[in-house]
């Protein structure tokens, strides 16, 4: 099957799933999300599959979800689009294969996120995190789903509030990552931990993961889609317009609170 928006590789029982739009920094875009999802549901059928690697072309991971301009988008596109954030994500939450992400450089916004719903990760000391809405005048509606699951609430507060980057040494300490490594080293990580995992019990991989994520994967389903609708409400907002116009203009916004 031919792809536009990612690569697929497999390397003995590893499936290795690039996002390949590395012009546009890896944005999330609707075709980039439906071909994601579609390659991690097929999986589910490939018994040769024993776990995933999620990688990116280039030099960024994932800079967040290619939205448009929220000053013509309409409601309905946006919600198409969210919609086939939860499926991606719900995708890998619900995927009976360990996947692995395998973070070479930045992954801010929407790429944050998609790192918090791999089971395991790896970045490079390099890579930098953040969820920066705040400083373009949105909030991470449906980052914060993720984000509650791995931090405490003045961890997440930290990161949403303040849209700071952290780096990967953070990322670490804060849990939103397991492994660190130089430049370089980070595919050479995430195949060795993804062919160790390949080599266990399908069945047994499978159950851990349904052990963990049964109870959770809904409501995490839930807050995902509630954030998707706060978050078409907040694009649609006189503030959101301004936010693009006045970042265009090239000055500070003007804030009406509505």
């Amino acid at each position: 099957m031919a792809y536009g928006c990612i690569t697929i590789a497999a390397r003995g029982r590893v499936r290795v799933l690039t996002i390949n739009r590395p012009a546009a920094a890896n944005k999330l875009s609707n075709c980039c999300l439906d071909e994601l999802a579609g390659a991690l549901e097929a999986f589910e059928a490939d018994l040769a599959c024993g776990a995933v690697v999620l990688a990116a072309a280039g030099d960024c991971f994932c800079s967040g979800g290619e939205l448009g301009d929220c000053r013509t988008e309409s409601p309905i596109d946006m919600r198409a689009f969210g919609n086939r954030f939860v499926r991606f994500h719900m995708a890998i939450v619900q995927s009976s294969k360990p996947v692995i992400a395998a973070v070479e450089g930045p992954a801010h916004g929407g790429g944050f996120s998609v790192v918090e719903a791999c089971d395991l990760a790896v970045a490079s000391s390099a890579a930098t995190f953040a969820v920066p809405e705040i400083n373009f005048g949105l909030a991470p509606m449906m980052a914060l789903a993720g984000l509650a699951r791995v931090l405490t609430r003045k961890r997440v507060m930290e990161l949403s509030l303040l849209g700071e980057i952290i780096p990967a040494s953070r990322a670490l300490q804060l849990g939103v990552v397991n492994w660190v490594t130089e430049p370089g080293a980070v595919m050479p990580k995430a195949m060795e931990v993804a062919e160790r995992l390949s080599r266990a019990s399908p069945t047994a991989l499978a159950t851990c993961k349904r052990l963990y994520y049964e109870a959770d994967a809904l409501s995490y389903q839930r807050q995902l889609e509630c954030g998707l609708s706060m978050l078409i409400t907040l694009l649609k907002s006189e503030d959101a317009a301004e936010a693009v116009t006045a970042r265009e203009a090239g000055r500070a916004p003007a804030w009406k609170g509505r």
